[in-house]
């Protein structure tokens, strides 16, 4: 572990290169601003969520902070992983934690960050669920990309399953993903 863990966050705050802010979080500082009050306010209703779903007894109020001790820390945190994404080992080395602690922040601040984009309505939409909703994104957005990915599954038994997943390519069967991104 390294001594000061906060020594990645200070040096970010200290920052005014657009460009080294843009490598290390993909977005200006400015916008970070903005996106941090709102990741503040979506981890705090879904805290909430988890309460009245029982998942926990009460929203954590106390006790030690740890490293990430702020919505601001916590968000450079998500947002220098999914720019950079290091392994679990680098990214807790950055950040004072074990590769382990780095994993389990990850996973429980990526579903905020994707809250706090659809709050502000800036979350790509993933996939549209049918040809309307395809044709009312198209008129909204001026440009989009759509990525299409093919990871391969194990041949199914099933004449009408092996039809499903064929992926025209000899002797290949796969998972089809798309996302559409405005």
């Amino acid at each position: 572990m390294i001594e000061n863990p906060t020594v990645i966050y200070d040096k970010f705050t200290e920052l005014t290169d657009d460009r080294i802010i843009a490598a290390l979080i993909g977005m200006t500082k400015e916008k970070f601003s903005a996106l941090a009050k709102n990741f503040e306010s979506a981890s705090l209703e879904i805290d909430r969520e988890r309460v009245l779903n029982g998942e926990i007894k009460q929203v954590k109020q106390g006790g030690p902070k740890g490293y990430l001790n702020s919505p601001d820390k916590k968000l450079f945190f998500i947002l220098f992983y999914l720019k950079t994404y290091p392994t679990f080992d680098v990214l807790g080395f950055h950040f004072g934690l074990s590769g382990g602690h780095a994993h389990a922040h990850v996973d429980k601040l990526l579903p905020v960050l994707g809250r706090a984009l659809s709050n502000l309505n800036l979350m790509p939409l993933r996939q549209p669920t049918d040809s309307a909703e395809f044709r009312q994104a198209l008129e909204k957005y001026k440009h989009i990309a759509i990525d299409g990915v093919e990871c391969p599954c194990v041949r199914p038994q099933d004449d009408a399953a092996q039809k499903e997943h064929y992926s025209g390519k000899k002797k290949t069967h796969g998972e089809s993903h798309r996302y559409f991104r405005p």
